[in-house]
């Protein structure tokens, strides 16, 4: 079977669940690499040529998307006939709601007075949070309950997103 034709998990000979062995993934991404990387086929003819740029870049975005949390759990969510980007975000709960504009008032505070030990328990505490989403998510999907899931994706995406901008708020500060 084709590269082209086969899900990200079964390219790289994977279940599909969300809790991966990460070192197994990489280990197998260099081998797949290694047997379809284009400059292994530069003396192949044109089709060959394509078709192992083709892999390559299918095996790239696979591997991109499973060690990513939040990309395998959208991965997840769509190979399991639900729409991760829908945009009715109304089963996000009010307290979730509140909890993203207090982390948000805390870290423009904290930025605006260069309070690094602010902003660094705030990470913490966001950090704590993203640990919590993974594994509600990484249960839901364990149970094969991707529509419970996809709050819980919701709330990843955010918390990712809180993370970035904590860190850039650090680098600002720190003038990296």
């Amino acid at each position: 079977m084709s590269i082209n034709s086969k899900n990200y998990f079964e390219i790289f000979s994977l279940q599909e669940n969300f809790d991966l062995d990460l070192d197994r993934i990489s280990a197998e991404y260099k081998n797949l690499q290694s047997q379809y990387h284009p400059d292994k086929y530069s003396d192949a003819d044109d089709a060959t040529r394509l078709h192992a740029l083709q892999s390559s870049s299918i095996i790239n975005d696979a591997f991109n998307t499973l060690k990513s949390p939040l990309r395998r759990a959208g991965y997840l969510l769509i190979i399991n006939g639900v729409d991760p980007e829908e945009n009715n975000q109304n089963h996000l709960t009010e307290d979730f709601l509140l909890q993203q504009m207090s982390w948000r008032d805390i870290l423009d505070d904290a930025t605006q007075d260069e309070n690094l030990n602010t902003i660094e328990l705030l990470k913490q505490e966001v950090v704590e949070e993203h640990q919590n989403c993974i594994i509600e998510f990484q249960d839901f999907a364990n149970a094969f309950n991707f529509m419970e899931a996809k709050p819980i994706y919701n709330k990843l995406q955010f918390v990712e997103k809180m993370l970035d901008e904590i860190n850039r708020s650090e680098e600002k500060i720190l003038d990296y």
